[in-house]
């Protein structure tokens, strides 16, 4: 997971945002141009969130998520509440804003894990957001069964770190096409 370019990128993210969102109960505008720019701006996503959201609304939406860290599913849903940010970059403002319990879902960790994932359409916010939960309980499966030290401040492996190590397998070609169920 850490031979990713995206990597260092994503590691000083995470020396940034976790803190700010915690200690100011959002993100702003610069804040998730910076996690556009992190993940490559396909599409011009980034000058697509400038073009059709303020910052103020960028706040208000981060805030709610935060107020709904606790329920994952409200979580999501405010974030994907941004024009034109989507599942992509909505569930990589989450993982920035708290990597222990929220992770990012792109295009390169769908395609390899299809055969697990449930059908997402984009268009279709229910299945986007039963599409996001769905890969957050399976990180959580692979947490609870680590034994490794993590790469976590304490040893620990965040679910943004694990989601990290699919991300690498996914880029590299991994295909993930059967889940054992864990107890």
């Amino acid at each position: 997971y850490k031979l990713s370019k995206y990597w260092h990128g994503y590691c000083e993210l995470l020396d940034n945002l976790p803190a700010k969102a915690a200690r100011y109960g959002h993100l702003d505008l610069e804040d998730l141009y910076a996690i556009a720019v992190w993940g490559g701006s396909q599409h011009g996503i980034k000058q697509r969130l400038k073009s059709h959201n303020t910052d103020w609304e960028v706040r208000a939406k981060t805030a709610e998520a935060i107020r709904y860290f606790e329920q994952p599913k409200w979580a999501i849903g405010a974030v994907l509440d941004l024009e034109h940010w989507g599942l992509t970059y909505a569930s990589k403002t989450l993982l920035f804003m708290n990597p222990k319990s929220y992770v990012a879902l792109d295009r390169w960790i769908r395609t390899g894990l299809e055969h697990v994932l449930p059908t997402i359409r984009d268009a279709d916010r229910a299945s986007t957001i039963r599409g996001y939960l769905a890969f957050l309980d399976i990180c959580r499966e692979l947490q609870a069964n680590i034994q490794k030290i993590g790469p976590g401040p304490q040893g620990e492996w965040r679910l943004g770190d694990i989601q990290q190590a699919v991300f690498q397998f996914a880029q590299s070609g991994g295909v993930i096409t059967g889940r054992k169920s864990v107890p």
